[in-house]
């Protein structure tokens, strides 16, 4: 590994959270900020280590110490797998921290003899140790990743959870949002599971636990609970298994504990109380909706009476309609057979990686309460935003309904419907859909809510009243200082002569495909249509960037985007990281230069030469677009003008939106009959 890991100056501007001008301007400003170290007068490099100094000593930026602590054990360590390969540093890594835990103390510089003491079998750790490319730097290796972390377990799962970064994307592809495992880990009820045990032990099993993310999901930080749990696992590759192995030991599990294979799970293999588990991804043009089924069979299989299974899977095998005749029976048995208590449509981007992937969620079990049979909770949460609200709405639904069943009086779903499994058209193949749009359904579900709903949304609004009028007291009434300006106009600049003068750089747009843009991904993307609305609903998976879009630079916070058809334009990308569409295009302005990015949007807003002429074949060209060229000073009492004026708008358009919201709860509550007020003209 290099003696010293460096930065660029992008990477300690996103390191940071602030844009690339900024750290042009801190190292002018700043003569404290770290010399760089090697690299070119273009493109200089930094020492990492003291950039993570400086800024912890300086407090600048917006990264809490913890994140700049974290962000930068990871630069060290993607450099370390540039030189040695990302998968090879995963597993040595992740084997290095099992060993510390093991150990209870620092590693020795040659870690080996110690790996084989405590793993004398080789099930765990010890051939990774031996495939480490340089064992003595392990040490400073492990302790710099707990110190961002905060101890070896968590280190392992920031370790795995940027594989992607190490350049291992494989890793973890088929890794779950935290909303969805929560969802799992709600539905599954481990409280009242390990109550109704007897003994307090339970068995959790996962026929496909990828890197073990659901697994120790159900590890309470309580030690009691954690010793009577047992997990067993399956994993088709080797070498996963044994890295699910470390992370279960690193989470403070006893090897007798836990049983990771990559056998399967098979009916003598356990007898679990309950199994959380993902189908298998296979993409679209070979997916089999009748080999889904027969795995969720399979599982259903391994149920004893009183156990539980959730399943997450393709939609188009779980939910959608089916075609395929033998698909079609085997699922219409598997519904039948009073086996699966809830079906669940999911969001989108439950998969992170797998942004275009629509998944759902089946929970079975053996022998559910007798008032359940013959119908379904059938929910669709494709349509709402999948945050804990939703979450923990919907495992109440689940809950509430596999405890008592089917009740003219019980617990109306907010999130769902229950169904009679008649209603479905089951030997149709037909898509497992709640009765009507899926618009109206959720929003009789919220009729009950909707004097809660509007209660809580009058309580934001005076929290927020309270924080303009809190504002307004210590900034005092807007005061611009506006006076007659004396003298002559300033002169024109276009933007072709910012250019020249190198002032303003110009950014290109990129042809995208269509089919690679969806509503997730990592990546926001900026056309046309997005700059003159000012937002985006459009993303880019960062695989599918890299994969199809290698030459595609990303925008910096403050770079502006601007289009010249099908009207002129402009908008400031204050989060960066984006990509431009063709054929809008970028601006960038120069480190340095008195004009800000907020400025230069604002006079553009107003620019001649940017509306085409009558009688015109071709529309106007961005270079031609003329702005006043102000002087450093006016320059800055803009800026500043233009900032307090975007912070208070930035207070008020809280309160309209919030306004907006009561106005709309309150008139769909009054036109359907559901709502009615206390206070007359008051309302």
């Amino acid at each position: 590994m290099e003696q010293t890991a460096v930065m660029s100056q992008r990477e300690i501007a996103q390191l940071a959270r602030v844009s690339k001008p900024a750290i042009m301007n801190w190292r002018r400003r700043h003569p404290g900020f770290p010399a760089p170290v090697s690299g070119s007068d273009e493109q200089p490099l930094f020492p990492a280590d003291a950039v993570l100094a400086w800024l912890l000593h300086t407090g600048l930026g917006n990264a809490d110490p913890e994140t700049l602590r974290a962000e930068q054990t990871l630069h060290t360590l993607t450099a370390y797998a540039r030189q040695h390969g990302g998968r090879r540093m995963v597993a040595v890594l992740s084997a290095a921290l099992c060993l510390r835990h093991l150990a209870g103390r620092e590693l020795p510089a040659d870690p080996l003899p110690l790996a084989r003491r405590l793993d004398p079998d080789d099930e765990f750790l010890l051939r990774e140790l031996a495939d480490a490319a340089e064992p003595a730097e392990l040490p400073q290796l492990v302790e710099q990743l707990i110190e961002g972390a905060y101890d070896a377990g968590h280190a392992c799962r920031l370790l795995i959870g940027s594989a992607n970064r190490f350049g291992w994307p494989e890793l973890t592809t088929d890794a779950l949002t935290p909303q969805l495992i929560s969802l799992i880990r709600q539905v599954a009820d481990m409280p009242g599971r390990s109550r109704s045990s007897g003994n307090g032990a339970v068995t959790i099993a996962d026929g496909n636990a990828g890197t073990g993310d659901l697994l120790t999901a159900f590890l309470s930080d309580d030690d009691e609970d954690r010793d009577h749990l047992r997990l067993v696992a399956s994993v088709a590759d080797e070498e996963l298994v044994r890295l699910v192995r470390r992370q279960l030991l690193l989470a403070r599990l006893d090897e007798f504990q836990f049983d990771v294979t990559a056998d399967g799970l098979r009916e003598e293999f356990a007898d679990p109380d309950l199994i959380v588990t993902r189908l298998p991804y296979r993409p679209a043009e070979t997916r089999d909706a009748l080999a889904d089924l027969d795995s969720v069979e399979a599982i259903a299989d391994l149920l004893g009476p009183g156990r539980t299974a959730i399943v997450v899977g393709p939609a188009s095998s779980l939910v959608d309609e089916l075609r395929a005749g033998a698909a079609v029976m085997r699922r219409t048995a598997l519904l039948s057979s009073g086996m699966v208590e809830a079906v669940v449509r999911l969001p989108g981007g439950v998969y992170p990686a797998r942004p275009g992937y629509p998944a759902a969620m089946w929970v079975l079990t053996r022998d559910p309460v007798p008032t359940v049979k013959g119908r379904l909770l059938l929910a669709d949460l494709s349509g709402v935003t999948f945050d804990q609200r939703t979450v923990d709405a919907a495992a109440e639904d689940i809950t509430l309904w596999r405890t008592e069943g089917y009740r003219s009086d019980g617990h109306d779903p907010r999130t769902g419907r229950i169904v009679a499994l008649e209603s479905l058209d089951l030997r149709r193949g037909a898509a497992l859909r709640l009765p009507g749009p899926a618009s109206v359904t959720l929003r009789a579900r919220l009729a009950a809510d909707r004097p809660a709903l509007i209660g809580e949304v009058e309580r934001r609004l005076s929290d927020e009243e309270q924080t303009f009028i809190q504002y307004a007291e210590e900034h005092g009434p807007l005061v611009t200082g506006a006076a007659q300006r004396d003298g002559s106009r300033p002169k024109e600049l276009s933007l072709d002569a910012l250019r020249r003068a190198r002032r303003v750089r110009q950014l290109a747009g990129h042809r995208l495909s269509p089919e690679h843009i969806g509503r997730r991904g990592h990546h926001r993307v900026l056309g046309p249509a997005e700059v003159l609305a000012g937002s985006s609903t459009r993303w880019l998976d960062r695989l599918t960037l890299a994969a199809e879009y290698p030459q595609v630079a990303l925008t910096e916070p403050g770079d502006l985007v601007v289009t010249t058809t099908p009207r002129f334009g402009v908008m400031v990308d204050d989060d960066g990281f984006s990509v431009i569409e063709h054929p809008a295009a970028g601006l960038r302005v120069a480190a340095g230069d008195p004009l800000t990015p907020r400025v230069l949007a604002a006079l553009l807003g107003t620019a001649r030469n940017t509306t085409r002429s009558p009688g015109a074949v071709r529309g106007p060209r961005l270079g031609d677009a003329t702005i006043p060229d102000l002087a450093a000073d006016e320059i800055a009492r803009l800026d500043d003008v233009l900032r307090r004026l975007a912070e208070r708008e930035r207070l008020l358009r809280r309160q309209a939106s919030l306004l907006a919201e009561v106005r709309e709860l309150a008139v769909t509550g009054f036109a359907d009959g559901t709502l009615t007020t206390l206070y007359g003209t008051n309302f």
